[in-house]
């Protein structure tokens, strides 16, 4: 990014809550008057500008000792549902329950074989002359 370029404006920068209040307005809505902001402005200019240190990547005890005692809490309930989770997958059930009836129909599979009909037999002795 480029240097910011100071241009002739009709506001002043509020230090305290960031927000660009009009020249005519004495002080900022949250309180913070025009003379206390260039007072500011004045002293931030001439502290020397001491550099950041760059944070290290990493620091994993530094951010589990930041963490409350709910937040670690819920980490570790987390941590054995996943494994409950995972073990019930890999040692679970080997099949799956039958497929529940769905709307109430349930498919019976095919129809029984029908039994064999005799044939039926006439109420005399055919033919009849022997």
């Amino acid at each position: 990014m480029g240097a910011v370029v100071e241009t002739a404006s009709h506001t002043w920068p509020c230090p305290s809550c960031g927000r660009r209040v009009p020249l005519r307005a004495a002080a900022c809505h949250c309180g913070m008057t025009r003379t206390r902001a260039e007072e500011l402005a004045v002293a931030a200019s001439a502290a020397p500008v001491r550099p950041v240190a760059p944070r290290r990547a990493g620091g994993r005890a530094e951010a589990v000792a930041a963490m409350t005692r709910d937040v670690k809490t819920l980490l570790v309930a987390g941590a054995v549902v996943m494994v409950a989770g995972l073990g019930w997958l890999i040692f679970g059930p080997s099949r799956p329950p039958s497929t529940p009836a769905v709307l109430g129909w349930v498919d019976q599979g095919p129809p029984p074989a029908p039994k064999p009909t005799p044939s039926p037999r006439p109420p005399f002795k055919l033919p009849w002359w022997k």
